[in-house]
């Protein structure tokens, strides 16, 4: 990364307006930002792609930076939630996806192959599973895959329906965070495109 003089004094400057403190902002976070969103997509042209996006975005709501808090943790904070928000909006858009097939497939022909993109979130999903702790795997068993109602799960386990709520809401945010965090793009859609 370049090193910047006073990061709180570029940052007031691009906050005042100055294209050329933004830029050293853009120039200094650029490559380690790319390397943090290539993790989550795992596709070169589109992790360019959403940096530039998180720059832009930076650009718009810059008077609503607080120079004295971590600016890169703000920034990566603003990275993460767009990712996700293109995983998302990828999920529910044909016409994005299709797009970002044919542009994989250029890349690795493979890529774009459903069964490959199955087989991964499979692996991650059973990964998700074994790390969950037991009571909270128990009421994911009982509720999604064999059909139980919250009710017939708090019965048979001796708890709160509240309780079989809780545990079935924080497993499927564990599940889908732990894709997002471990698989690429792809299978991140088509977790969003199935239904777990």
């Amino acid at each position: 990364m370049e090193r910047m003089p006073s990061e709180e004094e570029v940052l007031l400057r691009m906050i005042g307006g100055d294209e050329l403190a933004f830029s050293s902002i853009y120039r200094h976070y650029h490559s380690s930002l790319y390397i943090y969103l290539l993790r989550f997509c795992k596709v070169p042209s589109l992790a360019e792609d959403l940096v530039h996006d998180v720059f832009l975005k930076v650009w718009e709501i810059r008077e609503r930076i607080n120079p004295q808090l971590s600016f890169s943790g703000y920034l990566y904070r603003i990275a993460r939630n767009h990712v996700f928000k293109t995983i998302a909006k990828l999920s529910t858009d044909e016409q994005m996806r299709e797009q970002l097939f044919l542009q994989l497939s250029h890349h690795d022909a493979g890529l774009t192959d459903l069964a490959v993109r199955a087989r991964e979130y499979d692996r991650l999903f059973q990964e998700a599973l074994s790390r969950m702790t037991t009571q909270r795997l128990s009421v994911f068993r009982l509720c999604r895959q064999e059909g139980k109602t919250y009710d017939e799960a708090a019965a048979i386990l001796g708890i709160s329906r509240d309780t079989v709520k809780k545990h079935m809401v924080l497993s499927m945010r564990f599940i889908q965070d732990y894709i997002f965090r471990h698989g690429d793009i792809l299978v991140a859609v088509y977790l969003l495109t199935t239904i777990i």
